[in-house]
């Protein structure tokens, strides 16, 4: 403790000497700039006697005055130090302000550069979403006259920086919005309505346009936008070609304040994604009850979930050739306690935009091994197939948790088939790629939903080694009556077999259609002609049934 008050009190003594020091030489230096201003002004003075006769003798003059004036001598030399001084902290003050001000004007450089920075959109160069929010505020402040909000979103840009990467994607998204610049730009009428660009996300955009006198005034200009963003974009060696949606509202009749004129924009831009893409939607009211109606569906989902009100039927699969069933497909029923039997078609959309059908799914999939167990009871080589959305293969757990239902109902990967839709084949990512690698490594089989009704089955059938492919129903439809569809599916057919792949047809709803998929060596079927979905309660009676009448034929052969 000594030691440290000890060293405490010499640097108190050195900090104390320090400063002393630092005072005396400025005493001095402020003394040699007084002897140096009185020597300066002595020898003005001095120049000016001998340069001019009459600054001579009034000089003369003055000093006999100031003489007769006691301790003249000492005044003067006492201003003169005075004089210096203020001359002196005039300088530096005059210096110091000229600093302060070079200082504050690159403050204000940077301030401006700031609140640039702030509402510019470095990529593109437009507007971002701040300065978006703030302007359609003031532009609903204002309530002059009706103003169009067009929101466009980018369609399937994910795919171009997931195959040519994230460069280019930026790129694209530059082209595009010089694209939208020059659209309204060169408008036929450029100057009868105003409009302002916007990048408010990755790949939206929102333009205002202001002076419209009703909706279809605008809609010229947004045909026009959607030609132009749809021209082939060069890149990379790459051709390019992507689409847009534009959801459109109109201020006041879609609303008076800029959340609710944003919020029906968005709407209607997602109208247009639920319809194929690449298209333009104008707010409608129907719009906002199908919102509120989806809004208290995923509520009853996830009621619907805790509680266990969904049931799994089964559609049985048919070997044509000797009548028998090979295993079954699962489809999900919903009990609804008010509506009764909700079709899938109502709520598997809402359930796959809300992620609830991962949870949904994984329920699906131990239930259906559940019932698989018991079925194989009376068949050990029945399988069931499950249908798979892209959001279960998004999810990183979904490999590990097939793996361990199959182990906890001692099932063999094999005896459950995995069926996939082109629209999910299409839209994968790598990682959903690589969840499809693993689960073909697993040992299950892997089927192309709806075979033919998209456009990226044939590109993904050399990546996987799919187990087989499944006829669409519409295809199948045709058959009977229609060469078209009867060459569509021959087609097909051989392509199968070329390939080694399994071929199912789905939709069989008369024995013509059923006869003609075994000619093209397609045997196995499902359809309302053999069975429809049912219960596994329902299921049971119907094997039931079938053995018996089985049983039965068999007895009455011989006799016959």
């Amino acid at each position: 403790m000594g030691k440290q008050i000890g060293k405490m009190d010499s640097a108190n003594m050195n900090r104390l000497n320090t400063k002393n020091s630092s005072y005396q030489w400025r005493k001095v230096i402020f003394t040699l700039i007084a002897l140096g201003g009185l020597l300066a002004l002595f020898s003005f003075v001095y120049f000016l006697t001998f340069s001019s006769d009459t600054v001579w003798f009034f000089l003369l003059d003055l000093y006999h005055v100031t003489m007769s004036i006691q301790n003249s001598l000492i005044m003067t030399a006492f201003v003169s130090v005075i004089s210096v001084v203020c001359l002196f902290k005039a300088y530096r003050y005059r210096r110091s302000l000229r600093k302060a001000n070079l200082e504050l004007h690159t403050l204000q450089g940077q301030l401006v550069e700031l609140d640039l920075s702030a509402y510019l959109d470095s990529g593109t160069g437009l507007a971002n979403r701040f300065k978006f929010l703030e302007r359609l505020d003031a532009s609903m402040a204002k309530g002059k006259g009706k103003i169009a909000l067009c929101i466009l979103d980018l369609d399937d840009l994910k795919n171009i920086n997931d195959t040519l990467g994230h460069k280019v994607g930026d790129q694209v998204i530059a082209i595009i919005a010089q694209r939208i610049k020059l659209s309204l730009d060169n408008t036929p009428q450029p100057n009868v309505y105003k409009t302002s660009i916007f990048r408010i996300g990755g790949d939206e955009f929102a333009i205002l346009i202001m002076g419209i006198s009703e909706a279809n005034d605008i809609a010229p200009i947004l045909s026009r936008l959607l030609k132009n963003i749809r021209r082939k974009i060069e890149l990379s060696g790459e051709s390019i070609s992507i689409g847009v949606s534009i959801g459109v509202s109109i201020s006041p009749e879609h609303g008076t304040c800029s959340d609710s004129l944003l919020k029906k924009a968005d709407m209607a831009m997602y109208k247009v994604k639920e319809s194929g893409k690449h298209g333009v939607a104008f707010f409608k009211p129907e719009y906002m009850r199908e919102l509120e109606y989806r809004v208290k569906l995923e509520q009853e989902l996830n009621k619907a979930i805790i509680q266990g009100e969904f049931e799994i039927y089964y559609q049985p699969v048919i070997d044509i050739t000797t009548k028998k069933e090979l295993g079954f497909e699962a489809l999900i029923r919903w009990n609804h306690p008010v509506r009764g039997l909700v079709p899938p078609d109502d709520f598997i959309p809402v359930a796959e935009q809300t992620g609830l059908i991962v949870p949904m799914g994984q329920w699906i999939i131990k239930q259906v091994c559940s019932d698989l167990s018991l079925l194989q009871v009376n068949n050990p080589d029945y399988f069931i197939a499950i249908n798979i959305a892209p959001q279960q293969l998004a999810d990183h757990a979904f490999v590990h948790n097939v793996r361990s239902i199959l182990a906890c109902y001692s099932l063999l990967p094999s005896q459950i088939h995995f069926e996939i839709t082109e629209t999910t084949l299409m839209n994968a990512d790598n990682d959903n790629l690589r969840v499809l690698r693993e689960l073909n490594n697993l040992g299950i089989k892997l089927w192309i939903d709806d075979f033919g009704t998209g456009y990226s089955s044939f590109s993904y059938l050399h990546k996987f080694q799919f187990h087989g492919i499944k006829l669409d129903r519409s295809f199948i439809e045709g058959v009977v009556d229609s060469e078209r569809s009867q060459n569509i599916v021959k087609g097909i057919c051989a392509m199968g077999d070329a390939l080694k792949l399994e071929l199912l047809g789905e939709g069989i709803e008369q024995p013509e259609q059923a006869e003609f998929l075994l000619k093209q060596g397609c045997s196995k079927v499902q359809g309302y002609w053999y069975a429809k979905p049912m219960s596994l309660s329902t299921l049971n009676m119907w094997l039931a049934n079938r053995n018996e009448n089985t049983t039965i034929e068999m007895i009455e052969q011989p006799s016959a």
